[in-house]
C-alpha cells in the first residue's frame, strides 16, 4: 500500500512540474525554436523541478516533526535542531556566495556570446560572403552588358568566364526575361561548384535580336566556406533569440543546485541526528526504565560504530545489574534478618519474607505506602521515635533495642536504620534491618537470673556460716558449762546479729533493685542537675572532673533517680583508680536526644565483662554487691534512655547516655 501511495504522489509531482513548467516556458518564448532545444529544457526543468519539489516536501516534511519533537520537548529535538542549524549556516553562506558569483558569471558569459565585439565579425562575414558574390555578379553583368552593347557576342572562353549568344530562349528564366529586355544575373549550385549567370538583351533597332549569356564558376572550397558562413550566421542569429530563456534556464540551474546543496545539508543533518538520537534516545528511556526497576530491558539495535559499541556495554552492564541484583535478592530473601527499604520519597519500596513473617505484613498490601500506616500492627513507642526522626534533614544511622506489641505478640529487636547515598553523597532512601531477639533475649535472662540465683546463694551463705559455726559454739559451750559462756555468748550474739544485719541489707538491696520507687517525670534542665553531683565531689582531691556542657532542651526526668544512677557512675570511676574524669553534655539534634558522657582513665573493663556488666549480682569489686550498675541500667531504661559502655582512649572506660527530649 505504501508503495502505490508513493507511485501515484510521484505522478501526481510530475505532471504538476509539466504544467508549471510548460506554462514558464511558454511565457517566457521558448516554443520557437529547434523541437531538440525545446524538448531538452522543457526535460531537464521537469527533472529539476521534480526532484527538487521531492526534496522540499521531504525535507518540510522532517522539519515538522522536529518542531513537534521540540515542542513536545521530546529527548533529542534540541541536538538535532542543533546539528540542522549548524550544517545549514556551514552550507548556505557558502551556498549564495557560490550562486550569486555563477550567476554573475553566466550572465557576463551570455551577454558576452551577443555582444557587439561577436555580433559584428560574425555579421561582418556573412556580409564579406554577400559582397563577394554581388561583386561576382556585377562583374557578369558589367561584362555581359559590354558584349551586348558591342554586339560582339561569340561563343568562347575568356579568362573565368564563358560567352554566349543566343538567338532563342534555352528555356530557363534568366534568358526568358533577357529576350524580354531585362539584364539580370542568376547563380546555379552544382556539385563542382556555384555557377553565376549573367545574360543581357542585344537590340537592333529597339528590337532584341539575341541575348547574351556570361557564365563564371566559383570554386568548391570557396563555396563551401561560405556555406559554412552562412550556416554559422544562422545559428548565431536562431541562438540570439534564446538569450533571456538561457538565462532563466541558467539561473533555473543555479537555484535549485543552491537550494539542493542546502535541502540536502538539511536531510543529511537530518539524517545524521537521527541516526544519533534514536540510540540515544533508547538508551535513555532504557536507563529510565533500569532506574524504575525494569532489569529485563533489552536495547535491539544493530549498529558497527561507537554507538553500537555503547549500546552493546549498556545491554551487558544491564544484565550484570540484573544478576547482580537477584543474586542479592535471593540472599535477602533467604536470610533470617529483616530487611526493608524505603524510597527518597520515604515510602517502603520493598521488604524481605523475613520481614514480612516477624511483623506479620502481606508485601502487596504494604509496598509503596508510608511507614506510619504500619505501625497499627505494631506498638511501640521506641519505633515511633525512630520512624519520626526519619524526616530529619541530617539524619543518621540508628541502632536501637525495641519492645514492640505485634497484633498481641510482644517481641524484643534490634532494629538498625541508616540512610543510602551515592558515590557523590546524594540521598538515595533508607534501609531497615532488624532482628527478633525475643529468644535470645530470653535465654539471657534466664542465663542472668542462673547466675544471679548463683550469687543470691553465694551471699546469703556467707553470713549463714559465722551464724552456724556461732550456734555451735554456744551449744558446746553450753554442754561444757564452761566458766566463760557468758563472754562467748555475748560475742557469738554479737555476730550473729552482725550476720543477720548483713542479711536483712542484701535483701533490701535486691526489694529496692525489684521494685524501684514510682518515677515523676518533669521537665528538666539537665545542667542543674549535674551541677548539683559536683557540689558533692568538690571536696574530693584525689580526682579531677572536667565538664562541658552545650546548650540542650529540656528532657523529662525524675531528678532524684537521674542523680542517683549519675553519682553510681561517677563512685565507679572513682573506684576504678582514676585520676581523670570527664562529663560531657549535648543535644543530637538527629536523635532528638540529650546525650551523656562519663569517661575516666582509670583501668577500664575487660571485654569479656562487658556483656554481663548491666546484669544484677555482677560485680568486678570484691566488696561490690553487683547492684549498682544493674540499677542505673534499670534507671535510664524507666527514662526511656539508653546506656552503653565502650573503651575510652588510649585507657579508661566511657558511659554513654542517651535521653529523649520533650517534645513541643
Amino acid at each position: 500500500m505504501k508503495p502505490l501511495k508513493t507511485l501515484l504522489g510521484l505522478f501526481a509531482i510530475s505532471i504538476l512540474a509539466i504544467i508549471i513548467t510548460g506554462f514558464v516556458l511558454k511565457y517566457l518564448g521558448i516554443e520557437h525554436g529547434p523541437l531538440i532545444i525545446k524538448t531538452g529544457i522543457v526535460f531537464l526543468a521537469v527533472n529539476i523541478v521534480l526532484y527538487l519539489l521531492l526534496l522540499i516536501i521531504f525535507v518540510i516534511r522532517n522539519l515538522t516533526a522536529l518542531y513537534y519533537e521540540k515542542q513536545q520537548k521530546i529527548m533529542g529535538s534540541r541536538f538535532r535542531t542543533r546539528l540542522v542549524i549548524a550544517f545549514v549556516g556551514l552550507t548556505f553562506i557558502p551556498s549564495i556566495l557560490l550562486f550569486i558569483l555563477s550567476n554573475q558569471l553566466i550572465n557576463n558569459t551570455i551577454d558576452k556570446w551577443f555582444s557587439i565585439e561577436v555580433q559584428g565579425p560574425v555579421s561582418d562575414s556573412m556580409a564579406i560572403a554577400r559582397v563577394f558574390y554581388q561583386k561576382e555578379r556585377k562583374n557578369a553583368q558589367s561584362y555581359a552588358d559590354s558584349l551586348a552593347a558591342n554586339r560582339t557576342a561569340v561563343n568562347r572562353e575568356t579568362g573565368n568566364y564563358k560567352t554566349y549568344f543566343l538567338r532563342q530562349s534555352d528555356g530557363s528564366g534568366l534568358v526568358d526575361d533577357a529576350f524580354k529586355g531585362l539584364a539580370d544575373t542568376e547563380i546555379i549550385s552544382k556539385n563542382s561548384g556555384d555557377i553565376i549567370r549573367a545574360a543581357s538583351p542585344v537590340r537592333e533597332g529597339g528590337i532584341v535580336s539575341g541575348v547574351v549569356l556570361v557564365e563564371t564558376a566559383i570554386p568548391k572550397n570557396i563555396v563551401e566556406k561560405m556555406e559554412s558562413i552562412k550556416k554559422a550566421y544562422n545559428e548565431y542569429q536562431q541562438i540570439g533569440t534564446l538569450q533571456t530563456p538561457m538565462k532563466f534556464i541558467y539561473f533555473l540551474i543555479l537555484t535549485v543546485t543552491t537550494l539542493v546543496i542546502i535541502f540536502l545539508a538539511l536531510w543529511i543533518a537530518l539524517r545524521i541526528a537521527k541516526g544519533i538520537t534514536i540510540p540515544i534516545r533508547s538508551l535513555v528511556e532504557a536507563t529510565k526504565n533500569v532506574a524504575d526497576g525494569d532489569l529485563n530491558i533489552r536495547i535491539d539495535l544493530k549498529r558497527d560504530d561507537e554507538i553500537g559499541l555503547l549500546i552493546n556495554s549498556f545491554n551487558k552492564m544491564v544484565g550484570d545489574i540484573r544478576k547482580a541484583y537477584l543474586s542479592m535478592e535471593a540472599i535477602i530473601e533467604n536470610i533470617n534478618t529483616g530487611v526493608i527499604l524505603l524510597e527518597r520519597s520515604g515510602r517502603i519500596y520493598t521488604l524481605n519474607n523475613a520481614a514480612c513473617s516477624m511483623l506479620n505484613l502481606d508485601r502487596a498490601s504494604v509496598t509503596g505506602k508510608s511507614p506510619r500506616e504500619i505501625l497499627g500492627k505494631i506498638k511501640s513507642e521506641e519505633l515511633n521515635s525512630m520512624i519520626n526522626q526519619l524526616g530529619e534533614k541530617n539524619f543518621r544511622a540508628i541502632e536501637r533495642e525495641i519492645h514492640a506489641n505485634v497484633e498481641g505478640k510482644l517481641v524484643n529487636m534490634r532494629v538498625y536504620i541508616t540512610a543510602l547515598k551515592d558515590a557523590g553523597g546524594n540521598f538515595m532512601g533508607i534501609l531497615v534491618v532488624f532482628d527478633d531477639i525475643t529468644d535470645v533475649i530470653k535465654a539471657q535472662r534466664a542465663l542472668a537470673w542462673q547466675e544471679v540465683a548463683r550469687r543470691i546463694a553465694h551471699e546469703i551463705k556467707n553470713p549463714l556460716t559465722p551464724i552456724q559455726l556461732s550456734t555451735e559454739r554456744l551449744l558446746k559451750k553450753w554442754d561444757e558449762k564452761s566458766g566463760d559462756f557468758d563472754e562467748v555468748l555475748r560475742r557469738s550474739a554479737k555476730t550473729i546479729v552482725n550476720e543477720v544485719n548483713s542479711l536483712r541489707n542484701l535483701v533490701n538491696e535486691f526489694s529496692r533493685f525489684g521494685k524501684m520507687p514510682k518515677l515523676n517525670l518533669q521537665p528538666t534542665d539537665i545542667k542543674p542537675v549535674i551541677e548539683e553531683i559536683l557540689n558533692l565531689y568538690k571536696d574530693v582531691k584525689e580526682v579531677n572532673i572536667t565538664t562541658s556542657f552545650q546548650d540542650t532542651p529540656e528532657i523529662e526526668a525524675d531528678q532524684e533517680q537521674l542523680k542517683r544512677a549519675l553519682i553510681n557512675l561517677i563512685d565507679n570511676a572513682i573506684h576504678a583508680k582514676t585520676e581523670n574524669i570527664w562529663l560531657n553534655i549535648f543535644y543530637e539534634p538527629s536523635l532528638e536526644s540529650v546525650r551523656i558522657e562519663v569517661i575516666d582513665d582509670g583501668i577500664g573493663i575487660k571485654n569479656e565483662d562487658k556483656d554481663k556488666l548491666f546484669l544484677p549480682y555482677f560485680s568486678t569489686k570484691e566488696e561490690g554487691t553487683g547492684l549498682g550498675l544493674a540499677i542505673v541500667d534499670k534507671i535510664i531504661s524507666r527514662h526511656r534512655g539508653y546506656i552503653r559502655v565502650k573503651d575510652n582512649k588510649p585507657k579508661g572506660t566511657q558511659f554513654i547516655i542517651e535521653l529523649p527530649v520533650v517534645r513541643k
